[in-house]
């Protein structure tokens, strides 16, 4: 039997690897999800905070597959003892590789999924042993997809596992992206088309995270967007010019942008200040 060494920030791969009752010693990266776990409680496990304790660790442990989940360090392949290295990432690869796939496939609109490859000197960038697909649709946000990816990396290692971690392919060539959260990402361009906005914002829309924008010096976060249909809004509409505000309610703002209505839900923010008729920008 293959002995394993985890190491990573998540636990949704580590618990089908205990499930299966695998040989596995638990490396935790510091700070993290995982390291506040109640899966720990039962189990030994070491918190890794550097990626120079990470190499020590390797070089001194004895193992047959170093299974990484969530690993914010680069492994220096070429100079480590030969064993077999294994990544699980949250995306179809090759696209979307970087710290933020899932981010990257709702804000632009791209397929996500999970994938198992062999780790190289290229980062997210190893021949691929498996791959689950979650195709994007304007339904998603990056809450739920975060839930789905959990379980396609779950998928995507039992396929693994059951081809003992052997390549399967190479990564195909492609007009495919690489993606890392900006601070200014998450800032609502009013410039943006409706549905790249509203977009942005299902990008940014989990409770760590939200959008913000300015109006008159004061900060708004913002986790929610929608754009309405009814007809007697749209008629209403008429009577404001672009980006004016329309209606301020509750946690609310409903304002109009390129003849279409957009309605920002769960606003945070002085409220109080935003007047209808003014323009949501200013």
């Amino acid at each position: 039997m293959n002995k394993f060494l985890f190491v990573g920030n998540r636990k949704f791969v580590l618990e089908e690897m205990i499930k299966l009752d695998l040989d596995v010693d638990i490396l935790v990266i510091k700070n993290t999800h995982l390291e506040k776990d109640d899966l720990l409680k039962n189990y030994k496990h070491k918190i890794i905070s550097s990626k120079e304790e990470l190499l020590n660790y390797i070089n001194k442990t004895d193992f047959d597959i170093l299974l990484s989940n969530g690993c914010p360090f680069i492994l220096p392949i070429k100079h480590l003892k030969k064993k077999t290295y294994v990544n699980i990432h949250p995306s179809f690869l090759p696209d979307l590789k970087g710290i933020d796939p899932c981010l990257g496939s709702i804000l632009f609109s791209r397929d996500c999924g999970a994938t198992c490859h062999h780790i190289n000197e290229v980062i997210d960038g190893g021949d691929i042993i498996s791959r689950v697909k979650i195709p994007f649709s304007k339904d998603l946000d990056v809450s739920l997809m975060y839930q789905l990816s959990f379980i396609a990396e779950k998928e995507v290692f039992h396929e693994a596992f059951k081809a003992n971690f052997s390549i399967r392919k190479k990564q195909e060539p492609g007009d495919w992206i690489y993606y890392s959260r900006k601070e200014d990402d998450k800032k609502i361009n009013f410039n943006e088309n409706p549905n790249q906005l509203i977009q942005r914002i299902k990008t940014f829309n989990n409770k760590s995270q939200g959008c913000t924008f300015i109006n008159n010096n004061n900060i708004f976060k913002v986790y929610e967007a929608s754009q309405i249909n009814n007809s007697y809004v749209a008629n209403y509409s008429q009577k404001f010019k672009n980006l004016e505000i329309m209606f301020v309610y509750e946690d609310c703002v409903v304002f109009k942008k390129d003849d279409v209505v957009i309605k920002l839900s769960k606003v945070s923010g002085p409220l109080n200040t935003l007047k209808v008729k003014n323009k949501i920008n200013s």
